[in-house]
């Protein structure tokens, strides 16, 4: 069979959304589908996919405004290479789900990374308007839709009216070989230190990780990655003068998850709304892997680790129970064993290999 894959992200850059996009591509080529994969023109280099069909657009993932038309492009071209190869389309992110069904795309996989709409970097109420509509035509058009946790199914079954029969869940994973690669067991924690990776976008909560860094001397936060809210937030932490915020930016696998693993909490401080709710942010399932200690707020994949008492989780609208949750942590060291030993079993059942198993048995059904 074969599968024509569109996305409108760079897949030069690291993060959630290239993370999914390159297990679900390794996992149908490993497997004998014929894939191709359409992407905008990545920035970087990009990463080894043998036996995938790369086709790039002449456009850059390089920021929201050119966002439409960089839709528009990998769309149209998914489109018509799927038809040329008779091949399956499957659409990765609702929004450009919704871009290809107003091109006259139907009956493709439609993958939910997150449901857009409430999101802050669709501010406006016109804005917003035209993203819902947008996410409810992709679902509406799609054979198969895949959501990433449970909070999201129900969401798209109750709230977009979607048959329960076309949905399935194939939750957000890591690369386990990666970490193992690292061999980082023997690395021992750094007093007071607390530690956040991944993208910085319009999502995190940055004025909590101001006042968990203002709350304490003794704490030392560390927030590894890159993205486009990153320079505000380095703006921020020199208006506040605040010292124990540090912000490498982008650093290499060795060095960001050796100060992961070195870390006495990792953190994910989250703004409430749809978004967060129904969404499965990765970052914890690398944090978890770890065996760290975690606290984080409310959304879709931390359900689960609070229902099994794996991290301590806080309502993304109380900032206060959030730092307190840290504060928790970094006081009582048999408390981060406990639910960092919890955290690293529970994580078992979310590499990106078990995740890929999945959408393979999904075409498999098919066939």
């Amino acid at each position: 069979m074969n599968v024509c894959i569109a996305h409108g992200g760079d897949i030069s850059f690291p993060g959630g959304g290239t993370n999914r996009v390159l297990a679900f591509t390794k996992a149908l080529a490993e497997n004998g589908y014929e894939v191709s994969l359409v992407v905008p023109k990545p920035k970087g280099k990009i990463p080894e996919l043998p036996n995938v069909e790369i086709h790039t657009i002449p456009i850059g993932a390089k920021s929201i405004k050119d966002q439409i038309l960089r839709a528009l492009f990998v769309s149209w071209k998914a489109k018509k290479l799927a038809e040329k190869e008779k091949a399956i389309l499957q659409v990765e992110h609702s929004t450009l789900g919704g871009i290809a069904a107003s091109l006259g795309c139907s009956n493709y996989i439609l993958d939910i990374h997150e449901v857009c709409f409430e999101d802050p970097i669709y501010s406006g109420i016109y804005v917003s308007r035209l993203v819902y509509w947008l996410e409810r035509k992709a679902v509406k058009n799609a054979l198969k839709v895949i959501v990433v946790s449970p909070p999201m199914r129900d969401y798209v079954i109750k709230e977009w009216k979607v048959p329960e029969e076309k949905v399935v869940m194939i939750p957000n994973g890591y690369f386990a070989e990666k970490l193992n690669n690292l061999n980082l067991g023997e690395v021992k924690d750094t007093e007071g230190l607390v530690s956040f990776l991944g993208v910085f976008t319009h999502i995190i909560d940055y004025k909590k990780v101001i006042k968990l860094a203002e709350s304490r001397k003794d704490i030392k936060i560390c927030m590894i990655g890159d993205g486009p809210m990153r320079s505000k937030f380095v703006e921020i932490i020199r208006r506040c003068r605040l010292n124990n915020i540090a912000t490498p930016g982008f650093l290499p696998d060795n060095k960001a998850y050796k100060i992961l693993a070195e870390s006495q909490v990792c953190i994910q401080p989250l703004l409430g709304g749809v978004t967060t709710k129904v969404d499965g942010h990765m970052k914890i399932l690398n944090y978890a892997a770890l065996g760290k200690a975690i606290a984080t707020d409310r959304d879709g994949i931390s359900t689960v680790f609070e229902k099994h008492s794996a991290a301590l989780v806080s309502d993304p609208a109380n900032p206060f129970e959030f730092i307190e949750n840290v504060h928790k942590l970094l006081d009582d060291e048999n408390m981060r064993k406990k639910l960092g030993s919890k955290a690293k079993e529970l994580a078992k059942d979310f590499t990106w290999e078990k995740q890929g198993k999945k959408l393979v048995k999904l075409y498999e059904k098919l066939t």
